[in-house]
């Protein structure tokens, strides 16, 4: 009898772990591709109810790539985050800021002064543009 009620109690208990997991906005891996100039960006995202992961690499001529991990809250159509990146060249990873801005179906990659507090990166709140941006990354077909 005791077996069976720590069986039943295991069983809601895992049950009651995995209902508290955040549930993701869209079935698939989500793939954009950017162009400026002779430079281009692949990011990828996968989006939750209000947190995004993905991978974003920055190809340069020469053959230079920088290429990390992205993360982050989701807030409104402005995602905003960490940017976790190895330069070309380098074996050390650096941490950015992030920000996009979701236009239609566009992702526009935003902009601003950086300032680092206790460790950590962002951007200065009223410094943050996302005109003239750089990159405006568009939906890739699967």
């Amino acid at each position: 009898m005791r077996l069976i009620a720590i069986a039943i109690y295991c069983v809601l208990l895992i049950f009651s772990l995995a209902s508290c997991e955040e549930k993701r906005r869209d079935a698939a891996l989500l793939r954009y591709i950017a162009y400026s100039n002779r430079d281009s960006a692949q990011l990828e995202l996968d989006l939750f109810e209000s947190r995004f992961h993905g991978k974003l690499r920055f190809y340069r001529p020469g053959g230079e790539i920088d290429s990390g991990e992205v993360r982050g809250d989701i807030k409104n159509d402005t995602l905003v985050g960490d940017y976790y990146y190895t330069p070309f060249g380098w074996g050390q990873k650096k941490r950015r800021p992030f920000i996009l801005l979701k236009k239609g179906s566009q992702y526009i990659l935003g902009t601003g002064m950086e300032q680092v507090y206790m460790g950590i990166p962002h951007y200065i709140p009223s410094t943050i543009s996302f005109e003239r941006a750089k990159f405006i990354f568009n939906s890739v077909s699967h």
